[in-house]
């Protein structure tokens, strides 16, 4: 009878463990889905991959990624980048997508994702339908990977070839080649390229053209239509049931100065199309653009118009005086010098989260500038877009000098106090015990580990009952169970003094460089702060950084009272 080695024996009993993978889930679609049940629907991309994902006993769902309407030309689409940020933060470890072209459809950056960026992170890929698993290939997979790789590029560029010349062409004949119909209008049921008019809000556009004409701003339009309860464009779009990556607001969305601009300026609106005004094109290599307006194909008497030629050029007159006035205005308090911003994008309104805009108005006699803040959503849309709330800037300055001095001061009476315990010398005895308690901790349980694992020889070899064996391991197992757990509680110690000392190191550095300024400047606040929050009563709150490691050094502060007392 040959000979069985103990080795693997020992290796036939131990559990094996099959790892786990935190699993998301992506989806692409080029074109707007608008619920469509065809083969790439999202929907049906959905439904095949969580499904593929359920039968797998090593995966798990983490969260599903979904990107409507954009090319997989270029890796700048929101729910991919942000899937790569999950991924970065180590909260997915493994993707999976219907097929490789769904990753995307550039040779280059798919090849570096799956070849070098993938790899690095220690992320699996699987594509379903094309029997690709990152988990499990050898060379022949890479190479048909790489291969299909190529294709889908080649497809790509053949298909932007022949889109842009048909697009072209449709463009110059008169035909609507839109994802949607201006506001205003629908596509004509028996010929998509047509617009007809929309009489739920025509009448809209129409009173839109009649407030301007009559010289009211943009900003009171806009209060018009919010307080009368019209749709915006993207509200509207939502309500019919078209949504997009632009309108997942859904009611929320009100109308806005761009919108409303668009609307003004669009030559839709006395019969014609202006196409043409934005381009790429793959399979030459030019990026999305703006293009000149000599560029765009403008074609007359396309569609029946919602306003008269007569009404459209008052509207004109009316926005070229105004664009006249702001250019007029431009530079006419130049000698008057300017506040810099100090909060940029750290000081947010408490209700919407945008940033807070800093507005500028002027003294009487114009000799002296005086700056707001102000919630830009109230401003632009009114209490229906965000509540009420402003703070002057020299209010705000003093208010956050003040805050950032006072923990300045609080940090040197933590530093002093700590002196005063004499902690310095203590602190390393206090070290020194712990990091020998933790290697004496190691060395038992490596000791204790050694013998657990001998004990199964001495079964074997019959000099352990069955029972004695059982009974043996399990006492040795909880033993090392012990030390692990009094073990990490040392780490844990261990890292809160790293923490301490590291905070302490840092708000060092920041104390010597600011204690001596006597006004706000963008780098303090920077230095200083993490986020400032503008409340309806006008109030403010501001988080600071570091705030942990402060919080650590305060617990310290109070160990080491204790140890002295």
């Amino acid at each position: 009878m040959a000979r069985t080695s103990r080795k693997n024996k020992e290796a036939a009993v131990s559990d094996e463990t099959i790892k786990i993978y935190r699993t998301a889930v992506y989806l692409r679609l080029s074109v707007e889905d608008n619920g469509k049940k065809e083969a790439e629907s999202l929907e049906n991309q959905r439904k095949l991959l969580v499904e593929y994902v359920a039968s797998c006993p090593y995966l798990e769902l983490a969260g599903v990624y979904s990107d409507n309407g954009f090319s997989g030309t270029d890796l700048e689409r929101p729910e991919f980048q942000r899937m790569l940020k999950d991924v970065q933060e180590g909260k997915i470890d493994c993707i999976v997508v219907k097929d490789l072209s769904r990753l995307g459809r550039n040779y280059i950056e798919a090849g570096e994702l799956l070849e070098k960026i993938f790899p690095f992170l220690n992320v699996r890929f699987i594509a379903v339908n094309d029997n690709y698993d990152s988990g499990s290939f050898g060379t022949e997979e890479i190479l048909g990977a790489t291969l299909k790789n190529v294709v889908n590029d080649l497809y790509a560029k053949d298909i932007s070839r022949k889109i842009c010349s048909a697009l072209k062409m449709k463009r110059q004949k008169g035909e609507y080649i839109g994802s949607y119909a201006p506001y205003g209008y629908l596509k004509d049921p028996e010929n998509k390229n047509h617009l007809i008019i929309d009489t739920d809000a025509s009448f809209v556009v129409k009173e839109i053209f009649q407030l301007r004409a009559a010289g009211m701003g943009i900003g009171a339009i806009l209060s018009i239509l919010n307080e009368k309860g019209y749709p915006s464009p993207g509200k509207l779009r939502y309500e019919r049931g078209i949504i997009t990556n632009n309108n997942k607001k859904g009611e929320q969305l009100l109308w806005n100065r761009h919108v409303l601009r668009d609307i003004l300026n669009n030559v839709v609106y006395i019969g014609r199309l202006a196409q043409g005004r934005s381009a790429s094109c793959l399979y030459k290599g030019i990026p999305y653009h703006r293009t000149e307006k000599e560029d765009w194909d403008l074609v007359f008497n396309t569609h029946e118009p919602l306003i008269s030629m007569e009404l459209w050029e008052q509207v004109q007159q009316v926005n070229q005086q105004c664009s006249k006035t702001a250019k007029d205005s431009f530079g006419k308090y130049s000698d008057i010098p300017r506040r810099e911003n100090p909060y940029g994008g750290l000081f947010r309104c408490a209700d919407c989260g945008r940033i807070i805009k800093q507005v500028c108005s002027y003294s009487r006699d114009g000799k002296r500038r005086y700056y707001t803040y102000k919630c830009p959503q109230n401003l632009e849309l009114g209490k229906k877009g965000c509540s009420s709330k402003k703070i002057r800037a020299e209010e705000l300055d003093r208010a956050v000098l003040k805050a950032i001095q006072k923990q300045m001061e609080l940090f040197l009476d933590i530093q002093k106090l700590l002196q005063n315990l004499d902690t310095l010398q203590k602190e390393k005895v206090h070290r020194d015990k712990i990091a020998d308690r933790l290697q004496q901790l190691q060395n038992d349980m490596e000791k204790k580990q050694r013998i657990s694992a001998l004990l199964y020889t001495d079964y074997k070899n019959g000099l352990l009952a069955q029972e004695e064996y059982i009974y043996a391991k399990e006492t040795y197992q909880t033993e090392i169970r012990k030390l692990e757990q009094e073990a990490d509680e040392i780490r844990k110690i261990r890292k809160k003094e790293a923490a301490a000392d590291k905070g302490k190191e840092r708000w060092e550095k920041l104390v010597k460089a600011y204690i001596h300024t006597e006004g706000i400047t963008k780098d303090m606040v920077e230095a200083f702060i993490e986020e400032i929050r503008l409340f309806s009563d006008n109030s403010i709150s501001i988080e600071f950084k570091y705030k942990d490691e402060f919080e650590e050094m305060l617990r310290k502060c109070q160990r080491d009272g204790k140890e002295v007392a």
